[in-house]
């Protein structure tokens, strides 16, 4: 009998349907049972929303009808009993023998012994140890280990409508964040204090911790923290902040001069813009992304060594480490849109001497055009 928990994000029919399609996905790669340790994924499935998700919580799924089991932390007991729908919750401490109690359930739901069967695992996560897939190969000599992780990811593109409206409240968040960010800016202030600033406009209005740090950067880092640098005449500061409801990510990313910005800035702004406007409007059902990446990469023309070689991702549930989902617009991805799916498109031209220059928008694929979901203006702001 499904539970009915007091903060579920969705319907417990939704998260049924859910389910069908987990296991339909594994019916038809033959593999017999899998056990999530992933929390993008056993959140999705059972809505179980945890915050320590360095502990090993598996959630064991067969191809078959049987019911799900989820171990669960007992230091996350309560954050389980708010948000989980499945029946069968098992606590696990810390102290104990984690590959022992997941040995235990699956020779529970039948397998093991001489029979062979196949086993689906997160290999591809950063949220299965080493030692726990070695251990679980070690105890079941005759299983195939198959890795789920991104076959479980293509079932979280597209997007339900309470989905959709979760996104929708966490790109509002972000424009709030990068909004008080840049109103903090002006020169003699530290990088710190714009990160206050963004922080405070976030937790304020409801946002969630992130998957990833804010980034608020002025030495040419795409990915830098701050420092308590001093914000300087001739400085480019970078924001990217996310919005996160209910554990759904939608972030923003947002460029601004301290002082009159020089010809080679606004050069690169151009750039930078251009390839953001292309980009978003190539973002449309049916579109290959190979071809939306050759498109921007050939925008940037003689500047591509200065990107990051990715020019976007899907967004969707995440946790620490990182908020990019699935579907990556980079090469190598051979994804194709569908209606429904969130992706956040941000090119961006990156130097060691400083300059920075990237902008970013999420986007919502519909059957028509695609639909920015952030609201604060793509210009070049200078303070």
């Amino acid at each position: 009998m499904p539970r009915n928990p007091s903060r579920a994000a969705v319907s417990v029919e939704e998260y049924q349907q859910r389910l069908a399609r987990i296991r339909e996905y594994l019916r038809e790669n033959t593999i017999d049972i899998a056990i999530l340790t992933q929390p993008e994924h056993y959140n999705w499935i059972s809505g179980y929303d945890p915050t320590s998700v360095f502990y090993f919580q598996p959630l064991f799924i067969t191809a078959d009808e049987s019911e799900p089991t989820l171990l669960c932390n007992k230091a996350e007991l309560v954050l389980m009993e708010e948000t989980c729908w499945l029946d069968d919750v098992r606590t696990i401490w810390t102290f104990e023998d984690y590959v022992a109690r997941a040995v235990e359930v699956v020779q529970e739901k039948g397998f093991g012994g001489d029979r062979p069967f196949r086993l689906g695992l997160n290999l591809s996560s950063y949220h299965l140890q080493a030692r726990y897939a070695l251990g679980l190969q070690t105890a079941f000599p005759n299983a195939e280990l198959v890795d789920v992780t991104a076959g479980i990811d293509d079932l979280r593109l597209t997007k339900s409508a309470a989905e959709v409206g979760y996104l929708r409240r966490a790109a509002h968040i972000a424009d709030l964040g990068v909004t008080a960010g840049i109103n903090a800016i002006r020169e003699g202030v530290t990088d710190r204090e714009v990160l206050a600033a963004v922080q405070h406009a976030v937790f304020l209005n409801g946002g969630e911790f992130p998957a990833y740090p804010t980034l608020v950067d002025n030495r040419g880092s795409l990915h830098g923290t701050p420092t308590g640098r001093i914000l300087r005449q001739g400085s480019t500061v970078y924001i990217e902040v996310s919005g996160v409801v209910r554990r759904y990510h939608c972030n923003i990313s947002r460029t601004i001069c301290v002082g009159e910005p020089t010809d080679e800035l606004r050069e690169m702004y151009r750039k930078v813009k251009h390839a953001l406007d292309v980009g978003t409007e190539m973002l449309k059902p049916g579109a290959k992304v190979s071809e939306i990446v050759a498109v921007v990469d050939e925008l940037q023309g003689k500047d591509s060594d200065q990107t990051w070689g990715r020019f976007g991702f899907s967004m969707e549930i995440a946790y620490p480490p990182i908020w990019i989902g699935g579907l990556s617009l980079m090469k190598g991805d051979d994804h194709v849109l569908e209606p429904g799916m969130v992706i956040t498109m941000e090119p961006g031209l990156a130097y060691n001497d400083g300059k920075t220059m990237m902008f970013g928008n999420n986007v919502l694929v519909t059957e028509h055009r695609p639909e920015i979901l952030n609201n604060v203006p793509t210009d070049l702001v200078v303070k």
